[in-house]
Protein backbone atom coordinates (compact mmCIF):
# COMPACT_ATOMS: atom_id res chain seq x y z
CA UNK A 1 0.00 0.00 0.00
CA UNK A 2 1.55 3.56 -1.21
CA UNK A 3 1.00 6.35 1.24
CA UNK A 4 0.87 9.81 0.16
CA UNK A 5 3.30 11.81 1.30
CA UNK A 6 2.62 14.33 5.00
CA UNK A 7 2.09 17.40 3.35
CA UNK A 8 0.10 15.94 -0.09
CA UNK A 9 -2.15 14.42 2.62
CA UNK A 10 -2.67 17.34 4.52
CA UNK A 11 -3.61 19.44 1.75
CA UNK A 12 -5.82 16.83 0.50
CA UNK A 13 -7.76 16.90 3.76
CA UNK A 14 -7.87 20.48 4.02
CA UNK A 15 -8.91 20.87 -0.18
CA UNK A 16 -11.65 17.87 0.99
CA UNK A 17 -13.38 20.11 4.44
CA UNK A 18 -13.04 23.14 2.44
CA UNK A 19 -15.33 21.29 -0.07
CA UNK A 20 -17.70 19.86 2.29
CA UNK A 21 -18.21 22.68 4.53
CA UNK A 22 -19.05 24.52 0.72
CA UNK A 23 -21.90 21.65 0.75
CA UNK A 24 -22.88 21.80 4.13
CA UNK A 25 -23.33 25.74 3.96
CA UNK A 26 -25.31 25.69 0.48
CA UNK A 27 -27.80 22.82 2.16
CA UNK A 28 -28.50 25.01 4.67
CA UNK A 29 -28.95 27.98 2.53
CA UNK A 30 -31.79 25.64 0.56
CA UNK A 31 -33.29 24.70 3.37
CA UNK A 32 -34.12 28.68 4.53
CA UNK A 33 -35.06 29.58 0.84
CA UNK A 34 -37.85 26.48 1.47
CA UNK A 35 -38.58 27.55 5.02
CA UNK A 36 -39.00 31.07 3.51
CA UNK A 37 -40.91 30.48 0.64
CA UNK A 38 -43.68 28.15 2.37
CA UNK A 39 -43.52 31.07 5.42
CA UNK A 40 -44.95 34.09 2.41
CA UNK A 41 -47.28 30.82 0.73
CA UNK A 42 -48.70 30.71 4.53
CA UNK A 43 -48.60 34.12 4.94
CA UNK A 44 -50.45 34.62 1.11
CA UNK A 45 -53.07 32.44 2.29
CA UNK A 46 -54.03 33.58 5.70
CA UNK A 47 -54.24 36.95 4.55
CA UNK A 48 -57.03 35.94 1.88
CA UNK A 49 -58.82 34.00 5.04
CA UNK A 50 -58.55 37.02 6.74
CA UNK A 51 -59.88 39.87 3.70
CA UNK A 52 -62.86 36.60 3.29
CA UNK A 53 -63.83 36.40 6.78
CA UNK A 54 -63.53 40.30 7.36
CA UNK A 55 -65.91 40.78 4.45
CA UNK A 56 -68.26 38.00 6.30
CA UNK A 57 -68.19 39.71 9.06
CA UNK A 58 -69.07 43.68 7.55
CA UNK A 59 -71.99 41.86 6.16
CA UNK A 60 -73.14 40.53 8.65
CA UNK A 61 -72.66 43.33 11.62
CA UNK A 62 -72.99 46.44 9.12
CA UNK A 63 -76.21 46.02 6.97
CA UNK A 64 -76.52 48.56 3.76
CA UNK A 65 -77.60 51.98 5.19
CA UNK A 66 -80.86 52.81 3.43
CA UNK A 67 -80.92 56.29 1.80
CA UNK A 68 -84.12 58.55 3.15
CA UNK A 69 -85.70 60.22 0.85
CA UNK A 70 -85.57 64.00 1.35
CA UNK A 71 -88.27 65.93 2.80
CA UNK A 72 -89.49 68.99 2.17
CA UNK A 73 -88.80 72.09 4.80
CA UNK A 74 -92.18 72.66 6.86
Amino acid sequence: MKLLPTAKRKAWNVKWEAGSATVLVFALVVILVAILASNQFVLHNLKRELKLIEQQQLKKYHPPVRSRPATPPP
